[in-house]
């Protein structure tokens, strides 16, 4: 009995032969119901082999014209059984009777729509609209993608179906480097750090340092003494004062009182020197402690036709503060002092004070302190005579040489202390940090301020600096220079203005023009042996202008022609000894308002009009001498 024929099989799936395309990853959409076809399968040819045989084969044979899915990239699977064809992957099965049919042969079986005819260029136009409009979840999404995709495959393979490569980018090769590349990199990091590391220990050495300066609590900026507070915002005056050693053993007193005025919208840079034995009328002040560097509970009462170091002595810092402001206006908003007694410790601190000296200091009381021209390296005793020397040939006024100097030793000592490297060196800073303690104090300014003000006085002839004294005339009977009232105002206020200074500040040898005889008030008295003297000389002085007083006879005659005058008469005492040729000019200092003519023997009867005006002497500040080096 012949074999039974039996039903040829439906395949599990699309042969093996059967591809997908996959223009962007998705996820795969529920696979949909199979489609019933709505003819009998065809039994298998006479002579074919069984399909499991067909199955075995099928990976070795190419298809002739592969089926493709599209999965378009950006679309979710809906609900169950509810499928789009952007949403659904349709697998078409290749073989034979399936996929596109040959010209002329007659189409069978079910047609899905999906890839064929306009399927594909709409899934195309479907990604590219996905691709622009969901950018920004790009590469949120890429990760979904890529992971749909790997199951999308997995899927495939169970079924025997080989997936087409999708055009994913792929990711940029990895950069090589050279190994020399990487050195110089690791190099260029550990470079850094140390730079890094450098500063900041510089930094913090510094500041370790720079805590050691005393606080002087000098300013007063609420002060009503300052002229249009207003205008001077922004301004820089900063006080700058040295103390030297008392022989007494008493606290230090002031050797040399400056403002340095600094504008805010630049241009030079004013300095205004100021005598320490200039009369003043000392406000109230608390009282000083200056050997523990504080202030006293205590109010000192004002006094009046004193010395400004007296200010110091008793106030300390706060309280000359305040008598500099009141003679000038000036808004003063730093304080730097420092103590002469110091530097000797101070420059040993640093290995010695590097200077520059332009000429030799040659004082008329210390003697030879740097004999030669040149840079010089001064420490201890040396550089204390350095900086107290007050007499020195060349220097155009003793304050102006002391500061200079003084300037000289604070800078170099700072600059070698805190410049460059030297920061790194923790020994030295550690044995100048008591010794700057007790050489400086400040108010408002920190060791860089100090420094640029330092670095800024040491050369008081630089460019883009002025320097003027305050104008005082001769000391008094009281043994103190007067302030030029009238001459010291228009000074102050072009400094405050920032104005072009007095021609008299700038040439202060020139002096005020001195008394005219009718300013001139002076008594005669006769000490010869010829009577009636005294009244005819007298006549002869009224006549030249003069105001004579009532003529004297001496009680005892001289040999010697004599002016006797008090200190507040000595402009008029040489007007009178330019008269009168043959006295002698003998000062009485415990007398006020004293103008004496005594015609002695030696009266020559010589009196005549003077031939040039006398002026009132004052701190001559002339043109320093020409440098014999130069320390630029």
């Amino acid at each position: 009995m012949p074999p039974r024929a039996q039903p040829p099989r439906r395949p599990n799936g699309p042969p093996p032969e059967a591809t997908t395309a996959l223009p962007a990853p998705v996820r795969p959409p529920r696979r949909s119901a199979p489609v019933e076809p709505t003819t009998a399968a065809a039994p298998p040819a006479a002579g074919a082999p069984p399909a499991a045989a067909r199955r075995r084969a099928a990976p070795s044979q190419a298809p002739a014209d592969p089926a493709t899915t599209a999965l378009p990239a950006a679309r979710r699977p809906g609900p169950r059984g509810q499928g789009t064809p952007e949403a659904t992957a349709v697998v078409a099965p290749v073989g034979r009777g399936a996929g596109v049919p040959k010209t002329g042969a007659p189409k069978t079986g079910p047609r899905v729509r999906g890839v064929g005819e306009n399927g594909v260029g709409e899934a195309a136009a479907d990604l590219e609209r996905s691709r622009k409009s969901d950018q920004e979840g790009l590469d949120s999404r890429t990760r979904a993608l890529r992971i749909d995709e790997t199951l999308t495959r997995l899927t495939a393979a169970h079924a025997g179906l080989t997936l087409a490569v999708t055009d994913r980018e792929e990711p940029p090769p990895p950069v090589r480097r050279s190994p020399w590349s990487t050195a110089g990199r690791f190099l260029a990091a550990a470079l850094a750090v140390a730079v890094v590391v450098t500063t900041a220990f510089g930094w913090g050495t510094k500041s370790w340092l720079g805590a050691s300066v005393g606080d002087a609590a000098a300013l007063d900026p609420e002060s009503g003494a300052i002229v249009e507070p207003v205008a001077q915002v922004g301004d820089e005056n900063v006080l700058v004062v040295a103390t030297e050693p008392n022989a007494e053993g008493a606290a230090p007193r002031a050797d040399t009182v400056a403002v340095a005025h600094v504008p805010e919208g630049g241009g030079p840079v004013t300095v205004l020197a100021f005598p320490h034995d200039l009369e003043i009328n000392r406000p109230p002040c608390e009282r000083w402690d200056a050997e523990a560097g504080a202030y006293q509970d205590e109010t000192v009462p004002a006094e009046a036709r004193t010395q400004l170091v007296s200010a110091l002595d008793v106030g300390g810092p706060r309280c000359l503060t305040r008598v500099v402001q009141q003679l000038t206006g000036i808004a003063v908003t730093q304080y730097v002092g420092t103590n002469l007694s110091a530097v000797p410790a101070m420059t040993e601190a640093v290995g010695g004070a590097q200077v520059c000296v332009p000429r030799p200091v040659l004082d008329g009381v210390l003697g030879p302190v740097v004999p030669e021209p040149g840079r010089q390296e001064l420490s201890g005793v040396r550089a204390a005579d350095f900086v107290q020397a007050g007499e020195v040939e060349g220097d155009p006024s003793p304050e102006y040489g002391r500061i200079e100097r003084q300037q000289q030793i604070l800078a170099a000592v700072l600059d070698q202390a805190v410049s460059g490297t030297a920061l790194l060196d923790v020994g030295r800073i550690a044995t100048l940090r008591p010794t700057l303690a007790d050489a400086v104090v400040v108010d408002g300014a920190g060791l860089d301020q100090v420094l640029a003000v330092a670095m800024t006085l040491r050369q008081l002839d630089a460019e883009g600096l002025r320097y003027a004294a305050v104008p005082t005339s001769d000391r008094n009977n009281r043994g103190n220079l007067v302030l030029r009232d009238a001459d010291a105002a228009d000074l102050f206020a072009a400094v405050r203005s920032d104005a072009p200074l007095p021609a008299e500040a700038t040439d202060p040898g020139a002096g005020d023009a001195g008394p005219a005889p009718s300013e001139v008030t002076v008594e005669v008295v006769n000490a010869s042996d010829r009577s009636g003297l005294a009244g005819d000389v007298g006549e002869t002085l009224r006549s030249l202008g003069f105001d004579v007083g009532e003529a004297s006879s001496a009680e005892q005659p001289t040999s010697e022609t004599v002016i006797r005058f008090s200190p507040d008469q000595a402009a008029a005492a040489e007007l009178l000894a330019a008269t009168v040729p043959s006295a002698t000019s003998v000062p009485d200092p415990g007398a006020t308002g004293v103008l004496h003519l005594v015609l002695g023997r030696s009266f020559d009867d010589v009196v005549r009009a003077p031939s040039a005006p006398i002026t009132l002497a004052a701190p001559s500040t002339p043109t320093p001498e020409e440098p014999a080096v130069s320390c630029a």
